[in-house]
């Protein structure tokens, strides 16, 4: 971990962090992890996905509004702040719609100031204007951006999104003019880092999790193959951020924007982290696993020392625990599937605290850095009912099943179909268009299009 340390401004205190890391992760380990707020009710917000998909990180960064901290590198004499709730008014109203939440629900206010049209004139033209998050950049501080300037990448055979082992696979299957692009500098995948990052401690943790091996090593795999092709091209750190029908796609790499077009397109962005749908799945501290491996190993998070709990079960889970051992941190580990035999043996081995039997019920901040959860017996287990179980931890990671990503083929007039035993959508392919892996709800790390398919583009 990096030595030099530079000093940034908060809403007027000086605080001194690394100089390797982003504005977020500085001021949480600054303990300031309430970053924003949401609009509606004011509550607090923290780091969420760290890859620039939320809005929860959004501050105020040298006069300009609405930056992602989770990705911005900190420098020195940065002034940083939260962003205003919206108007003069906003903290009242929102203790006001907080506290008679059961008479304001979603979308009330697109159904009560439509009729009559004076009511809907008066509030699109009085009350509208003084909402919103943020100020305008201060025109005596101009906001400090690249000089880049929307570029054009011309048009390929096949464009594929996402340089995971899916996608990868997808890459060495596929002929013609190919290009590869993925939000990690390098190919692997989201969990590829934090995969690495076990095999190079020397402690050897990934001889005792065969799960976790096996991952790495088909990740190795998929990598090597992909690095002997000389006739694709990749471009790292580059996200897709909206697409253009029927063939287009908009890109960002840093503050620089690329437009690029294709005839086909493998989808295989993965999957976003779900939190689960319980009290205080917003809370700040409250992270899932692929923010918590960005945190960690791109950005450098300091958990020494750490209360960490992990919540869940599969690859994401053992990851996610064995990652945070690694690095630190004091685990307490709830298992919600007790189907990883190997697993559970090498983590009892190693010491780490196991529950089992547990449903999480709830979770809540207190002070500044700290959270309690609160567990229930799992009902099929049969638990004494109305019993319950606190845990007080520094951190929680909730590895839940994750939902695929789905925004930019949708824009492209991909259809989507629901999938309850996953909790949300997954794509259907079109003609131009093939998801694969986890953006197409299946396996980590595993093509859920048949190869044919892929082959055919």
């Amino acid at each position: 971990m990096a030595s030099d340390k530079v000093s940034i401004r908060f809403e007027g205190k000086t605080l001194e962090c690394r100089s390797d890391t982003t504005v977020a992760v500085a001021l949480w380990e600054n303990d300031v992890r309430h970053l924003s707020h949401s609009p509606k009710y004011g509550r607090p917000r923290g780091v969420t996905c760290a890859r620039g998909h939320c809005t929860a990180c959004l501050m105020r960064v040298d006069s300009t509004p609405n930056v992602r901290t989770c990705e911005l590198a900190v420098r020195e004499g940065m002034e940083i702040e939260r962003q205003d709730a919206g108007a003069f008014y906003a903290a009242p109203m929102q203790k006001v719609l907080a506290a008679g939440s059961a008479f304001f629900p979603v979308g009330f206010y697109y159904k009560w100031f439509t009729k009559p049209a004076f009511v809907s004139r008066f509030f699109l033209d009085r009350i509208r204007p003084l909402t919103g998050v943020g100020r305008l950049p201060d025109t005596s501080n101009p906001p400090k951006t690249d000089d880049g300037q929307p570029a054009d990448l011309g048009r390929f055979d096949t464009v594929i999104v996402g340089a995971g082992p899916s996608g990868l696979a997808a890459a060495e299957r596929t002929g013609g003019r190919v290009l590869v692009l993925d939000d990690h500098e390098q190919p692997g995948g989201q969990r590829y880092g934090a995969l690495q990052r076990l095999a190079d401690h020397p402690g050897g943790i990934l001889d005792r999790f065969e799960l976790l091996r096996s991952a790495l090593e088909r990740m190795e795999n998929a990598r090597e193959k992909f690095s002997a092709r000389d006739d694709v091209t990749f471009l790292g750190g580059t996200r897709a951020i909206a697409g253009y029908h029927p063939d287009g796609l908009l890109l960002r790499k840093g503050n620089h924007l690329q437009t690029v077009r294709f005839d086909s397109m493998i989808w295989a962005a993965g999957a976003l982290d779900t939190l689960g749908l319980f009290p205080g799945n917003d809370t700040p501290g409250l992270l899932g696993p692929r923010a918590l491996y960005r945190l960690l190993v791109r950005d450098g998070l300091d958990v020494r020392g750490k209360n960490v709990l992990v919540v869940g079960s599969g690859l994401d889970f053992w990851l996610s625990a064995a990652l945070l051992d690694t690095s630190g941190a004091r685990l307490n580990l709830v298992v919600t599937d007790t189907g990883s035999p190997d697993e559970i043996s090498a983590a009892v081995d190693r010491n780490w605290p196991l529950n089992t039997g547990l449903e999480l019920h709830s979770i809540s901040g207190y002070g500044k850095q700290h959270l309690r959860a609160a567990f229930t017996p799992d009902a099929s287990g049969g638990g004494r009912t109305g019993s319950r179980l606190t845990m007080e931890t520094d951190l929680a990671v909730i590895c839940d099943r994750a939902k695929p990503a789905y925004d930019v083929p949708y824009q492209l007039g991909t259809d989507l179909s629901l999938q309850p035993d996953l909790g949300g959508f997954v794509l259907s392919d079109s003609p131009s268009l093939v998801a694969v892996g986890e953006a197409a709800g299946g396996l980590p790390g595993v093509a859920a299009s048949p190869a044919s398919e892929v082959e055919s583009i």
